[in-house]
């Protein structure tokens, strides 16, 4: 993975073969990332997990075969769920799906931008009437 920051920007490069989510979690952990954006990411992507949020809990589905990125983008808490990433995605038909992202591994490369912000907190509170960790911001 290659990495570079300058003032409150990063652009990170993931190699094929690692996991998305684990390699944002090592850089916002190198970075000491505590609430952040994900701006965009461009690349490809191989056994994608999203889910669609119906109103109770996710429908998750997966697609195994590579798929190029077509939208990436998400906010970066300091507590857990750290990464909220929404993604869209075409197959060789050239087919979109997406939704929110729960794993992903990257083929053959993922390019990202992430904006680190400084003086608003970003932080994740359980809200009992959706039954979602939603966004708190302070």
């Amino acid at each position: 993975m290659l990495h570079r920051r300058e003032n409150d920007t990063i652009i990170l490069k993931v190699e094929g073969g690692e996991d998305v989510l684990e390699s944002l979690g090592r850089i916002a952990e190198f970075y000491r990332i505590e609430s952040g954006t994900i701006q965009w990411g461009i690349g490809m992507l191989h056994d994608i997990e999203v889910g669609y949020f119906n109103g109770r809990e996710y429908e998750k589905q997966k697609y195994v075969e590579p798929a190029e990125i077509v939208s990436f983008h998400g906010s970066i808490a300091s507590n857990d769920p750290r990464f909220h990433i929404h993604v869209s995605f075409a197959g060789r038909d050239h087919a979109v799906h997406g939704g929110h992202l729960f794993s992903a591994m990257v083929d053959p490369l993922l390019e990202v931008e992430i904006h680190v912000v400084n003086t608003i907190s970003i932080s994740r509170q359980l809200n009992k009437k959706s039954g979602l960790k939603e966004i708190s911001i302070q």
